[in-house]
Parts: structure tokens; sequence; C-alpha cells
């Protein structure tokens, strides 16, 4: 089975049993912890991904790591996953978990590139706005992006909504060198 097939089946079963169980978000929270620190440190990686240590001897390892930081259901779920997933894989399949959680409810994050950071209440007046056209809900995630000289980039889900200054721009000079 290649990468792309074992991924986007892991995530699948995922979403699928954590649902069943209704742990949807307790299996986002805990794939994005092993995610975090699996791709901050290669050797926990490793750790996580190799079949010489037995998964036993795994689970207390991992028990007295994070005995101090997670709770019960947590650790149980990280067993879980320890007999399930490939941790090789472990980033990509938390990336495409977290999008199929986020497509299940409707949620759509949205990108705002602007010159300088908006602040609370502009932020607040777009997220409004986009809401309303959009009827969905919405996280907003502002990035400064000087090179745009002016006006605002929104990525919207898979949609791009260029109003930048230097778009505008662009296509000026560009209809000018056409004629």
């Amino acid at each position: 089975m290649n990468q792309n097939k074992k991924i986007d089946k892991s995530k699948k079963i995922l979403f699928s049993v954590f649902k069943e169980n209704n742990i949807v978000d307790l299996g986002s929270e805990v794939l994005n912890i092993l995610s975090d620190i699996s791709s901050n440190s290669q050797k926990f990686k490793q750790f996580l991904s190799t079949k010489r240590i037995d998964l036993k001897i795994k689970r207390e390892i991992l028990s007295n790591i994070f005995s101090d930081s997670l709770n019960q259901s947590q650790l149980d779920l990280i067993f879980c996953l320890l007999d399930n997933i490939d941790f090789n894989y472990l980033e990509s399949i938390n990336k495409k978990y977290q999008k199929l959680m986020q497509d299940s409810t409707g949620h759509i994050n949205v990108t705002a590139v602007t010159v300088n950071k908006l602040n609370e209440s502009e932020l607040s007046d777009l997220e409004v706005n986009i809401k309303s056209k959009i009827n969905t809900d919405i996280s907003i995630d502002n990035i400064e992006d000087k090179t745009i000289l002016g006006g605002i980039r929104l990525k919207v889900g898979n949609t791009l909504i260029d109003g930048s200054l230097s778009t505008k721009l662009q296509k000026l000079k560009q209809s000018m060198v056409n004629k």
C-alpha cells in the first residue's frame, strides 16, 4: 500500500472510531500532542515507530513520561494508537485528521494576509463579515506581509480572494503592456 493510501486510511479509521466513541476532541488533542513532540524530536519519533521495542515496554516508558501531564484517558488512547497506526506518518495523519475533523463540523480556516497585523476590532469585523457571507463557523489567521503593499488577500477554505494593491498594480502593468 502506498504512503498516501496508508495515511488516508488511518485518518478515516481514526475519525470513525473517535466519532463512534464520542472522543473526537480527545483524539484530536492526543494526535496534536504526539505529532508536536515527534516533529520536534527525531528520537521520540524513532521510539514510537520502531518494532524492536516491545509494546508493553513502550507503554511503560510512555506512562512514565506522560504520567504528570496527561490523564488516563489520553494515555489509554496513546496506547491504542501504538497498536494501530504507523508512527512514521504521524504528522501527515494528524494534519489530514484535523482537516477531516474541521470539514465534518463545517468549520473553515481563513487566512488574511495584510501589510500590518489587524487589531482585535478589525479581526472581529472581518470575521462577522465573512460569517455573514458563508454562513459557517470560521477561524481567522492573520499573516503580515509587507510585499502586498496594501489591501488584503484572503484564503477562505480553498478560495483565494486577492484584493492586494500589489496584485492590482501587477494587473494594471500587464494591461498597459498588452495595449
